[in-house]
């Protein structure tokens, strides 16, 4: 049976088929060996070997296989949030059960434990995912038969108190940025209020990005933990990208940095929007955010929250929620509507009009 190498960790693994106890043949993969003959013996003994007993491994070790399998299949900035997800919810709780004696009751009172820490739905809904992910790998994998985390559901919305987006209202932001008194901050703080774009879509922009009075979206830039040096992945969600048309107000803006840039020896439309050679540093952002909050007295607010601001304007002017949804990029118009139901306006006079024209028809 042949084995495999993967690209970044360099790590090899082997991936093959066995029948359980049961006569059902499933598929299983093992990783993580240093070389083709290490992976070539594993395999070998794996093959020989009852797997009646492979469902009782303890999660810790069902873990640090999953570990790998996620550092080779997820993009660096996920599987950072995916290991830390299981660092601090899951592994101090589930470590030392044996995959198979996790049972209905021992996953609700976990539930119920990292409910009371009050973190929101959304991010209690990722550890739940998280825990049905690594779950289906193990029946996959390991010889599972059940995924208690997907048979007892999701985390109760009952006890979480519904969040309120952040945001700034157009007063605001114009005060904000009156005090802006750098050009390539204060462009860089308009292209979020007025795109919606998050804050990796924003850096990673290159000036053969903007034409004709659009912008194209199709890469965020993170920064890698270990060596702090920036990479360009693909967005988000295929949602996110996307083509965002801007007002001519912002366009003058861009021109106007664009030439500021045109100044600068070796200047070519390959260079970031924001930054130049290379990008703006994100704490650098942040920093400078603050002083000018600070300064023009407004409260202060995270750079993501621009987002929200940029959405909540669109709303307060009437733009469809559909169109507000295509513009931020979601992967789906529940999620818009989700996050910013609250700021449609409730317009009953409209409705009794609407509705006592028909009666009179």
């Amino acid at each position: 049976m042949p084995v495999y190498q993967d690209n970044s960790s360099k790590l090899w693994y082997f991936r093959c088929y066995k029948s359980d106890n049961n006569g059902i043949r499933k598929q299983y993969q093992k990783n993580g060996f240093k070389s083709k003959r290490e992976a070539l013996a594993a395999e070998r003994d794996f093959l020989t070997t009852d797997v009646k007993e492979d469902n009782k491994i303890l999660f810790s070790k069902l873990w640090e296989e999953y570990d790998l399998h996620a550092k080779m299949k997820q993009k660096k900035q996920s599987y950072r949030k995916t290991v830390s997800k299981f660092n601090n919810h899951i592994l101090p709780y589930f470590k030392d059960y044996e995959i198979n004696k996790i049972n209905a009751s021992i996953y609700t009172k976990w539930q119920s434990k990292i409910e009371s820490q009050g973190f929101s739905y959304k991010y209690l809904s990722s550890i739940h995912g998280s825990m049905v992910t690594i779950l289906n790998y193990a029946i996959k994998f390991y010889g599972l038969e059940h995924n208690i985390a997907s048979q007892v559901g999701n985390f109760s919305k009952r006890n979480i108190k519904p969040s309120r987006v952040n945001f700034w209202t157009f007063d605001e932001y114009k005060s904000f940025i009156a005090k802006v008194d750098d050009l390539v901050y204060k462009t860089f703080f308009e292209t979020l209020y007025f795109t919606g774009l998050r804050q990796g879509e924003c850096l990673a922009l290159k000036w053969c990005d903007i034409t004709n009075g659009y912008i194209d979206v199709y890469k965020t830039i993170a920064k890698e933990k270990d060596d702090g040096k920036f990479i360009i992945n693909t967005p988000k969600t295929n949602g996110s990208v996307r083509r965002i048309r801007i007002d001519k107000n912002l366009i003058e803006s861009l021109n106007k940095l664009k030439n500021y840039y045109k100044n600068m020896v070796d200047f070519s439309d390959n260079w970031y929007v924001f930054g130049g050679i290379v990008p703006l540093a994100p704490t650098t952002i942040a920093r400078r955010k603050d002083k000018y909050c600070k300064d023009s007295g407004i409260k202060k607010i995270r750079i993501h929250d621009f987002r929200h601001s940029h959405a909540s304007l669109l709303i307060s002017k009437g733009v469809p929620i559909t169109v507000v949804s295509k513009r931020l990029g979601h992967s789906n118009i529940e999620m818009t509507f989700n996050t910013y139901a609250h700021l449609i306006p409730e317009d009953e006079d409209k409705t009794i009009i609407a509705l006592e024209n028909l009666s009179s028809i």
